[in-house]
């Protein structure tokens, strides 16, 4: 049997998200590459797999080599279930190990350098909204509620209630609810355009969201903000995640964040590196 009729099968018995079947597919395609044919259930050996890794590993990055040892693994688990071909030592399977790297979030200031390019921006979206609005209602909701990009772009109206000054929606990534607070800025900005009526607040696929956010680094610029390479509009959430760990601690910034994969997570992928408090200085010892 072909490793991608396994796959198949494993699709149609499980909840997965599209972007993890696809993840799983191009993995799968990869793995027949390396071998060179059609990869099947008898290609499924610890030489082959830890070949696999080992090659790919000389052109991609560990996080990438731990997706496709991911992918692998659920694989060979489901085809052990139900196949009854013999199971993965995982003592002997190779494991990447993964390069921690400093987090970098954007300062109260570099955000404000944003909200003041923002309303240089020209031009309308389709649908007749400024892109200076759109971009600042953008901003402030985004630092406000620390809310992932995906999550941003498929807010709709209903999930927000001015009254009490939140909004609730069904986290994209976790499948699990969460509440966030908005300020009154944001609010007077979500108002700006609410016109016309539609469902979503955002009304922007993934490429125009990404125009839109070149458009206003460069227009940012000219107040002072500066960017790393990588860092896009989604390092809002970075900086929510700060600012709350500075205020309240970063269990704080976790629930803030509707983080469920806990303290641990947030500390090593959104709180900045130089915020955190790591050091102490020991009481000073007697030399009288």
């Amino acid at each position: 049997m072909l490793l991608s009729n396994v796959l198949d099968r494993i699709v149609l018995e499980f909840d997965l998200q599209p972007c993890t079947i696809k993840q799983y597919r191009m993995v799968v395609s990869r793995f027949s590459a390396w071998l060179g044919k059609k990869a099947e259930l008898s290609d499924l050996t610890m030489d082959n797999l830890n070949g696999f890794l080992f090659a790919s590993q000389q052109k991609l990055n560990p996080t990438t080599i731990r997706n496709y040892r991911v992918a692998m693994t659920r694989v060979w688990n489901y085809a052990s279930e139900t196949e009854g071909i013999p199971s993965y030592n995982p003592k002997r399977l190779r494991r990447q190990k993964l390069i921690q790297k400093p987090v970098l979030s954007w300062s109260q200031g570099q955000v404000s350098a944003l909200l003041k390019g923002s309303q240089d921006l020209m031009g309308e979206l389709n649908c007749g909204i400024k892109q200076s609005e759109l971009m600042q209602a953008w901003i402030l909701v985004g630092y406000d509620t620390g809310l992932r990009p995906i999550d941003l772009r498929f807010l709709r109206w209903a999930n927000i209630d001015f009254q009490y000054g939140t909004l609730s929606i069904t986290q994209h990534k976790t499948r699990r609810t969460h509440t966030a607070l908005l300020s009154e800025e944001s609010k007077k900005a979500l108002k700006a355009i609410q016109s016309p009526e539609r469902d979503l607040v955002f009304p922007l696929g993934k490429g125009g969201c990404r125009r839109l956010e070149l458009k206003l680094f460069e227009a940012a610029k000219r107040f002072g903000f500066r960017r790393v390479r990588g860092q896009g509009i989604g390092t809002l959430r970075k900086s929510h995640a700060t600012e709350i760990y500075k205020k309240e601690g970063e269990v704080a910034a976790a629930e803030s964040l509707g983080h469920v994969g806990g303290v641990r997570t947030v500390r090593a992928s959104y709180i900045d590196h130089r915020e955190v408090r790591q050091g102490r200085l020991p009481p000073k010892p007697d030399v009288a």
